[in-house]
């Protein structure tokens, strides 16, 4: 189905997937939120919309504060941002737009003067050598080891690739884990878990591999994810049982070793800020950063 055209926006629905993911894969961004099954599963949460400004994807945030994420495109990124900025002026107090990564910003933004560039590090996504963390080896990954060995010590378990048959099970798993979160009350866990539900519910739709691991018969554990870019896979979702120890480091490792073994690389996405989250992807030693900048006009905001 083809896109409004700019000023004119839609909300994402799965008609617009093969448009959105020729854009993406033509024009590819290596930050996480640049594909359809993240624009689309989070769409509610986020109240995105997309449009067309001549042949250039504009994604737009229409909650507070309204904002538009990276244009995608080829020729006619400086126009494009030019008429972003002046929509923004219409809809915002607060012109600008977000999670522009770095490759975005060294091939247009870099030393021009018409733009202010501030770096968003709670939106940074971690960047793994996903042969470190299948074969977890040496002694920065002496800790993780040591808890997935206890765990494969521990618990007779089965980890299965994710099919269509399954997902009643991983339906079954998100309930559960969000009645022992409590995630009516935390609004990111609460807007996590409605994103969840639309990637389960329409995984045949989606470009995505799960991977789930049962413990004495359930489904403890559960992961979410798609190829970003050729080299890398990026995890959407990663959740387990938090009462088995070390499961969280098997379900990383098993989904790594079965899902993606043809990736260099893994992008497990961003802190958000807070600060266990924080430790706990720096804890598997990431090998880089996907920086991220809000950008805004020189003399506004």
């Amino acid at each position: 189905m083809t896109l409004p055209e700019f000023p004119n926006f839609k909300e994402i629905d799965l008609s617009f997937k093969g448009v959105i993911r020729d854009h993406l894969s033509a024009y590819p961004l290596e930050a996480s939120e640049y594909t359809f099954t993240n624009l689309f599963a989070f769409r509610d949460a986020y109240n995105f919309k997309v449009s067309l400004y001549k042949d250039i994807l504009m994604v737009l945030k229409d909650m507070e504060p309204v904002s538009l994420f990276c244009p995608v495109g080829g020729s006619g990124i400086f126009n494009a941002l030019a008429e972003g900025f002046t929509y923004l002026r219409h809809v915002t107090g607060e012109p600008h737009f977000e999670r522009i990564p770095e490759s975005f910003v060294k091939a247009h933004l870099t030393d021009n003067a018409r733009f202010i560039l501030q770096e968003e590090r709670d939106h940074f996504d971690y960047i793994y050598d996903a042969r470190e963390l299948r074969e977890l080896k040496g002694r920065k990954f002496h800790d993780k080891k040591n808890k997935a060995n206890k765990f494969r010590s521990s618990y007779q378990y089965e980890y299965a690739a994710l099919t269509p048959d399954l997902i009643g099970e991983c339906l079954e798993f998100e309930h559960y884990w969000c009645e022992v979160r409590d995630c009516g009350k935390y609004p990111g866990l609460e807007k996590e878990r409605c994103a969840i539900l639309k990637m389960l519910r329409n995984f045949n739709s989606l470009d995505m591999k799960g991977g789930l691991i049962r413990v004495d018969g359930k489904v403890a554990a559960l992961t979410l994810g798609e190829k970003i870019l050729p080299d890398t896979m990026v995890i959407h979702i990663e959740k387990a049982n938090s009462d088995i120890p070390g499961l969280y480091q098997v379900i990383n490792q098993e989904f790594l070793i079965h899902e993606a073994a043809d990736c260099r690389f893994v992008n497990r996405e961003q802190d958000l800020g807070i600060e266990g989250l924080r430790n706990s992807k720096m804890s598997y030693n990431p090998v880089k950063f996907v920086r991220k900048y809000k950008v805004r006009q020189r003399g506004e905001g």
